[in-house]
């Protein structure tokens, strides 16, 4: 029997889980994917807020599924989150968790002692003396992780591991030539967009936007006084192709000016990092999550950002069962799969 591993990304409107047998095989599969909805404000993105209806949502999700596994991954990521760079001298990795608290104290924006560390080597420096690594410094809050951790574990599940979500989104597109080159990263959640430039498939830099999908249809609804089922729809039926057509009235531009806004980030990440890298050129734009599928938001992306873009392959690093079953809310779409799949490739 196979062994497997699910990942489970906690977003601020549904839980979104992926089982993967044999993660750290050459031949990934991909077993089953599901999702039940969380009410409003019992999560921000990746944070438990209601820790029992949050476990109550896990019980629910396990029973709608009947994963093979009870072993998780879990998956961080919101604006309580600090990715930066950072420079260590090599060492051995215990010999860095012992260090790293008190190399960074002084740059974090709270104590140390009320952070989860971790570094992402990327590359050795060159002509250092002792030998240094460049990487990404990740902090998260303590409080923040645990409430995630102890739902998990309220709901009779064992936690195998907790990883950064922009990261296990590479692991999930990495495969064959796809992340060749250098290219800027974008998985639209529902109130969070992570940016991800990726070097050969290596996060070289990571901007986590306090703006998604819901945002999106906050701003319809807010100038239609529609429901939100209504602004949905009409979101998705409109999308950006519109633009300011007074024939759809102010829905179109309500979506236009919040597309907007998630469009600017992406240019100006791709700036900010150009500006701090000799000789460095971002290849594409590769985008990811139901978002994806918005009228003209490729197209959109392709001109104010100014480079090609296209959809990219949430499954691309698993093999795919003949009949893949997608549960509960996932309503029958892949899209939003590529961090929780993500999460399970990085399980041991």
């Amino acid at each position: 029997m196979p062994k497997s591993i699910v990942g489970i990304d906690i977003t601020a409107t549904r839980l979104v889980a992926a089982e993967v047998a044999n993660p750290d095989s050459k031949r990934p599969s991909l077993v089953k994917a599901a999702a039940v909805a969380l009410d409003e404000g019992v999560a921000r993105d990746g944070e438990v807020i209601d820790g029992a209806a949050v476990t109550a949502a896990i019980r629910e999700l396990w029973s709608l599924a009947k994963f093979g596994s009870k072993r998780v991954v879990l998956g961080v990521g919101n604006q309580r989150v600090l990715v930066r760079d950072h420079t260590v001298d090599q060492m051995t990795p215990d010999q860095l968790r012992q260090a790293l608290p008190f190399q960074v104290a002084d740059i974090l924006p709270v104590p140390v002692t009320e952070t989860i560390l971790d570094f992402y080597p990327v590359e050795l420096v060159e002509g250092s003396s002792p030998q240094q690594v460049n990487g990404l410094l990740v902090a998260a809050l303590k409080e923040g992780v645990e409430a995630d951790v102890d739902a998990l574990e309220a709901a009779r599940l064992k936690v195998a591991g907790v990883d950064l979500s922009p990261f296990a989104i590479l692991r999930a597109l990495r495969a064959g030539d796809t992340l060749a080159g250098t290219h800027t990263i974008v998985a639209f959640g529902p109130r969070t967009t992570f940016l991800v430039v990726a070097q050969d498939g290596i996060p070289r830099f990571v901007r986590i936007v306090a703006a998604g999908a819901e945002n999106i249809t906050d701003s319809v609804m807010s100038v239609t006084g529609w429901n939100h089922d209504q602004a949905t729809q009409a979101k998705q039926q409109l999308g950006i192709l519109h633009g300011n057509d007074p024939k759809y009235g102010q829905a179109s531009n309500a979506v236009l000016q919040a597309v907007t806004e998630i469009l600017g980030s992406i240019r100006s990440t791709n700036n900010f990092y150009l500006s701090n890298r000799d000789d460095a050129e971002i290849e594409s734009v590769i985008l990811l999550g139901s978002e994806t599928a918005l009228p003209g938001l490729v197209d959109a992306v392709r001109e104010f950002v100014g480079l090609p873009a296209t959809v990219g392959d949430p499954l691309a690093a698993v093999r795919r069962p003949k009949h893949l079953k997608l549960l509960g809310a996932l309503a029958g779409s892949e899209a939003d799969l590529a961090i929780p799949v993500g999460l399970a490739l990085g399980g041991k």
